[in-house]
């Protein structure tokens, strides 16, 4: 049976790929239908399995109920807002059965920590999610914290911790004491009367080197078994396959493998050997490996300072401003609030540890607030200043935001007064984060207080850095009370490490010296199937694109990328290249192509801020539909 904890390990074990949904324009309707068939489907399934406890015995409708819920293995690698929708609300009525059914033996049945985790394991391995004595791992390192939660919030339903996790269809959440917190936004600021323009790329703009993702592996083992069935392969204990075409290559595999420690040194030390006039390196995280059900403290303080190491090593001098991924925590994800006194549920030693470790890069002050929560600040010259955002309390994969929804505040009303001061002070600003910010998995609320902050300080803040999709990709931030004007962008490095399907790569910027908006930026990549095939030498490493050439526009403020998404949106062939850059031209990716729907969703991501607003897209799409077949004959 599919329990509680084993819904949470397969949200654990979701991979990167922030994507978008384009909804059917009788989607409302199906949402209310979906709706009740939930509500029955959750309280026969409770009857039935309460039979089943009781006597040992599975009824033939239990049986089907469970084929009904059956995840599907190759969902593992991707996050929920990038499955299919019709899949999305199969999802939704596993977690509000599962859910309602495991509250209800916790909480009336008194069921212990022990008899939950051996029932979810024995789901885990029935649905050969992961080896059976890997799945007993994960969930001993998360199911304390479940209890926790649950025993402590004695009113959280299904209904609420569903529509945290999945915030969308019927599984939206509408909890009002999950909505309704707010933060205070101080008055004032430019008014918003027209989207942001900005200059173009000049001989004197700085230029900063932007990694993310590395995902080293140390147990990545070449040779050794690629399609191994778990969520993370090419590991030493996953063996040899006969077949040689299962084996990992050499720099690294796309298949669901990370990076072996010589790709990840290859990449940091070819961006530092091309680029050595960089003036800054943004680091936007994710060192630590998908193998979720073996982390360890110890395990991951190693290859955080190894990779910090490197960094040092490779770029000196040069200030490197680095945030937290969400992988970068034990047990991945959940970052708890600081007000958690039990001390095996404490994020405070990786706090501890990269306010160490990046402490030769930023002011003295930084670390307090990375010791109280791995966010922080940074002048790096007059009038241009770094935020550091640890959004990972914000990603919906979080558990503790089921525990005190507004817990996040404070880091946002930091942020809000951060800006406030740098307004002041006539400063710029940056903003480094790892979860894109208005991504599906972004917590609804704190996307929304976020917006109300940038609608303040679009003057102040000139751009956005993430990670964790592994794509190299954008999104336009459109002001919440004006929705016509493009205020601000957010650009994501992509990612050093293949999994999945995807080149390695890394993103150079050039940002004016004067007013710091980006003015354009480039992309570096290796292809993949060729450094495999050629194992004794370094990859051979090229231009992706550079994209205000390639796109034939004049820079990359919000009002030309908003101009370029309209021009995607009637013209497919200038879509499907952007989106082949997107995945830095995998080879998986390019085999498989990507038709009209593909294109219309990849389109919708980069006019998305928050969970449910589909606002923008529903515009694009409407003129995506109207265009003429002519148009498409680029495929032919």
């Amino acid at each position: 049976m599919i329990s509680l904890k084993t819904l949470g390990l397969m949200a654990l074990l979701l991979g990167v790929s922030w994507a978008y949904q384009v909804k059917p324009r009788n989607y409302h309707k199906l949402v209310e239908q979906q709706k009740k068939f939930n509500d029955r489907f959750e309280k026969e399934f409770l009857t039935e399995h309460l039979k089943y406890t009781e006597t040992g015995v599975k009824s033939v409708r239990l049986s089907e109920m469970f084929d009904h819920l059956r995840q599907k293995p190759d969902m593992f690698r991707q996050e929920l807002d990038n499955h299919p929708l019709p899949y999305q609300t199969t999802e939704c009525t596993a977690c509000r059965a599962l859910v309602t059914t495991y509250l209800t033996y916790r909480r009336v049945l008194n069921w212990d920590r022990d008899r939950i985790a051996a029932q979810a394991a024995s789901t885990c391995d029935t649905l050969a999610i992961l080896l059976p004595e890997n799945c007993v791992k994960v969930i001993d390192k998360n199911i304390d914290i479940f209890l926790y939660i649950i025993d402590n919030r004695p009113s959280l339903t299904a209904q609420t911790i569903c529509g945290v996790i999945f915030q969308s269809g019927a599984c939206v959440l509408e909890d009002r004491e999950f909505l309704d917190w707010t933060i205070n936004v101080a008055p004032g600021g430019t008014p918003i009367t027209s989207s942001k323009t900005g200059s173009s790329r000049g001989p004197n703009d700085l230029k900063i080197v932007h990694l993310t993702d590395l995902h080293y592996d140390p147990h990545y083992r070449t040779g050794y078994n690629a399609v191994c069935g778990e969520p993370c392969c090419c590991r030493e204990a996953q063996g040899i396959p006969e077949n040689p075409d299962e084996r990992a290559g050499e720099w690294g595999d796309y298949r669901d493998c990370d990076s072996p420690w010589k790709a990840v040194e290859d990449a940091v030390r070819e961006a530092g050997r091309r680029h050595p006039d960089a003036a800054y390196v943004y680091h936007t995280g994710d060192i630590i490996d998908h193998g979720v059900w073996e982390t360890t403290i110890p395990g991951n303080v190693r290859s955080i300072t190894l990779t910090m190491n490197l960094l040092k090593d490779v770029f000196g001098s040069t200030p490197v401003y680095n945030v937290l991924g969400n992988h970068e925590i034990t047990p991945t994800n959940v970052f708890a609030p600081s007000h958690i006194d039990r001390p095996d549920f404490s994020p405070s030693w990786v706090y501890e540890l990269v306010a160490d470790q990046w402490e030769s890069w930023l002011p003295a002050a930084a670390k307090q607030t990375i010791l109280e929560g791995g966010y922080y600040t940074a002048l790096v010259r007059p009038g241009f200043r770094v935020i550091g955002l640890n959004n990972n309390d914000a990603y919906t994969f979080n558990w503790w935001i089921l525990y005190d929804p507004a817990y996040m505040r404070g880091q946002l009303q930091w942020l809000h007064d951060t800006l406030l001061e740098a307004e002041r002070a006539g400063e710029k600003v940056h903003i480094l984060a790892h979860i894109p910010i208005g991504a599906g998995t972004s917590f609804v609320t704190w996307a929304r207080q976020y917006r109300r902050i940038l609608d303040r300080f679009w003057n102040t803040v000139m751009a956005h850095f993430h990670g964790h999709t592994h794509a190299d990709e954008f999104n336009i931030f459109y002001s919440a009370s004006n929705p016509q004007h493009a205020i601000n962008v957010a650009f994501n490095g992509g990612g050093t490490v293949p999994f999945s399907n995807f080149n390695p790569n890394y993103v150079v910027y050039y940002v004016n010296p004067q007013t710091y908006d980006v003015t354009d930026f480039e992309s570096f990549y290796f292809n993949l199937t060729e450094a495999n095939l050629n194992p004794t030498r370094n990859p051979l490493w090229t231009d992706l694109y550079s994209f205000s050439r390639d796109f034939n526009i004049p820079n990359v403020s919000p009002a030309s990328l908003d101009t370029l998404a309209r021009r995607f949106g009637s013209t497919p062939s200038e879509l499907n290249r952007y989106w082949e850059m997107k995945v830095k031209r995998g080879d998986p990716f390019l085999e498989q192509g990507c038709d009209g729907e593909c294109l219309l969703n990849h389109l919708c991501e980069i006019v998305t801020n928050e969970a449910n607003d589909d606002q923008k897209c529903n515009e694009l799409v409407a003129a995506f539909r109207q265009i003429d077949d002519d148009k498409w004959n680029w495929k032919k």
